[in-house]
């Protein structure tokens, strides 16, 4: 499965962001990797962040797998971590840890982290089944 993006207007100026992360997305020959969300303009205000797991990853080899949503500075900025590995499908983590403003387009990146052994071996996944929405609301500041 590949990562999907959907884009929606809600009105008022905001834009909601869902971006699908499934086994085929996590295959670094690593324990944790960076899916990009999306690249927000400049001036974006983020409202909301928050995942939904829509099917608990399953794994022979990683016994932990977490999710948490920031930027490359601030990896948990919007979602501190949280167990993806485990329990029934959820609607999932839902937190903000301060909206801001920044000048500068900015891109939003899901990271993930497994526990036990690597995402994968660089070209197949150790996870053999899972999927995640990642949501992202957001609008964008106007000149005074």
């Amino acid at each position: 499965m590949a990562s999907e993006l959907i884009e929606k207007a809600l009105g008022y100026g905001l834009k909601h962001v869902v971006w699908r992360v499934g086994t085929a997305d996590l295959v670094a020959s690593a324990a944790a990797a960076n899916v990009n969300v999306a690249v927000l303009p400049a001036k974006a205000v983020v409202l909301s962040a928050w995942y939904d797991l829509v099917t608990v990853f399953t794994s022979a080899s990683i016994t932990g797998l977490t999710c948490q949503v920031g930027v490359s500075a601030d990896t948990d900025a919007y979602v501190t971590a949280g167990e993806l590995l485990s329990g029934p499908p959820t609607a999932g983590r839902r937190e903000i840890k301060g909206a801001w403003i920044d000048g500068d387009a900015r891109t939003v990146l899901a990271r993930f982290t497994a526990t036990g052994g690597n995402l994968g071996n660089g070209t197949a996944s150790n996870l053999t089944a899972g999927k995640v929405d990642i949501h992202v609301i957001y609008t964008v500041a106007k000149d005074a």
